[in-house]
């Protein structure tokens, strides 16, 4: 049978650049051709069964087997055709050599145990996402708040407060477009507990064959934010009365009085103090007159748009900035003001009056001039009589 075969196939298989082995319908070796004979220890000579070849099945995939090869282990995937042969079966075993693939998968596999370990060690949250998230460490998921389980089946992006979202999703946009190597951001991340926690996420890409996933590195900066705040507070709100100071309005005044000037838009002034403040004082102490303050600053809020601007000039003096605001406007908001402060009875002392003066910025003047102008009419309002609305 093995002559026959032989005659029949020899030539044939040994023109083929793979190793091949030919067995019968139990398995056993027939023929093989010379790149079989040259790589393997075993010569057909001698009867082998397919399973003596395999050294281990159960190490490598489905129809991947290891062979021993000179010494060396080496993975080949085995295709099977039928052959029929003098009214005999018999199989034709073709050998592709999958070795070097195996050992990339296996470095790669090697990788991401190494990957995953190191990063369950990490302060930061580590979160690799395609569509949805493929792999969190233990850090993202303690303050998400989420099991590695349940982010599995969700969305990076849906863990996000909805501003967050469109943000995130624009800068993930420049990074597919290869603008930037990675996008850092600053986003709200809402808990499963539905807490908000600021994190400070750094997004690369990494691409996979056909595939592209986001490794993000993540941390908690929820901290960092109170401070910012806290020192922001100090920074730029009076803390007697809780509204702007004279450093965040000259700030803010700074970016109106150019939008002003460059879009040709109105803006107007309010300047006012409280009448004889120094007698409140003096006669009930600086308590109540703080006091006095506080009340006169939550009274005046109460008119302020949101797109307006009211902060402390200093001691009894305060100030109003109105955006697309004319000074016939902002003298009726000034008036309105003014006649509510008569009306009200403050802590301990009563009554209490405020002198107002108001100014449109000009064209092409500088904020000195205006701030200028903007003192004068409340001097003017002074020399007047007091209690009273001044336009210049």
């Amino acid at each position: 049978m093995q002559l026959l075969l032989k005659t029949e196939y020899l030539k044939f298989i040994n023109l083929l650049s793979y190793p091949v082995l030919i067995v019968d319908d139990n398995y056993v070796s027939q023929l093989a051709n010379k790149k079989f004979m040259s790589l393997h220890k075993i010569r057909t000579k001698t009867e082998t069964q397919l399973e003596d070849l395999i050294i281990d099945e159960s190490m490598v995939e489905k129809e991947k087997y290891i062979l021993e090869i000179k010494n060396k282990k080496m993975i080949f995937k085995l295709l099977s055709s039928k052959l029929l042969f003098k009214s005999k079966q018999f199989y034709l075993i073709s050998f592709f050599d999958v070795s070097k693939e195996h050992e990339e998968h296996e470095e790669i596999l090697f990788k991401k145990r190494m990957f995953e370990k190191l990063s369950e060690h990490l302060p930061e949250g580590i979160m690799v996402c395609e569509d949805k998230i493929n792999y969190s460490n233990p850090t993202f998921e303690k303050f998400s708040g989420y099991s590695s389980k349940e982010l599995l089946t969700k969305k990076f992006v849906d863990l996000l407060e909805d501003y967050s979202k469109e943000l995130f999703n624009a800068n993930i946009k420049k990074l597919l477009l290869q603008k930037k190597s990675y996008i850092e951001q600053e986003l709200q991340l809402l808990s499963k507990k539905k807490k908000t926690i600021w994190i400070r996420i750094k997004t690369s890409l990494i691409l996979d064959a056909d595939k592209i996933y986001f490794l993000n590195v993540i941390t908690d900066i929820s901290k960092e934010k109170l401070k910012y705040e806290e020192l922001s507070n100090i920074a730029y709100f009076d803390a007697l009365t809780g509204i702007y100071n004279r450093r965040k309005f000259n700030e803010l005044f700074l970016n109106e009085y150019k939008r002003a000037k460059r879009y040709k838009r109105d803006l107007c002034g309010v300047f006012f103090d409280i009448d004889h403040f120094k007698k409140v004082n003096d006669v009930y102490g600086h308590d109540i007159g703080d006091i006095i303050l506080q009340e006169l600053s939550t009274l005046v809020q109460k008119y302020v748009r949101e797109t307006d601007f009211f902060a402390r000039w200093g001691g009894e003096e305060f100030v109003i900035l109105l955006p697309e605001t004319n000074k016939e406007n902002a003298l009726i908001l000034a008036e309105h003001i003014r006649k509510s402060i008569v009306e009200k009875i403050f802590t301990k002392v009563g009554k209490v009056t405020a002198s107002f003066g108001i100014t449109q910025l000009n064209g092409q003047e500088q904020q000195k001039s205006f701030l200028k102008r903007l003192d004068n009419a409340l001097y003017k309002a002074k020399q007047e009589g007091r209690n009273r609305s001044i336009c210049l």
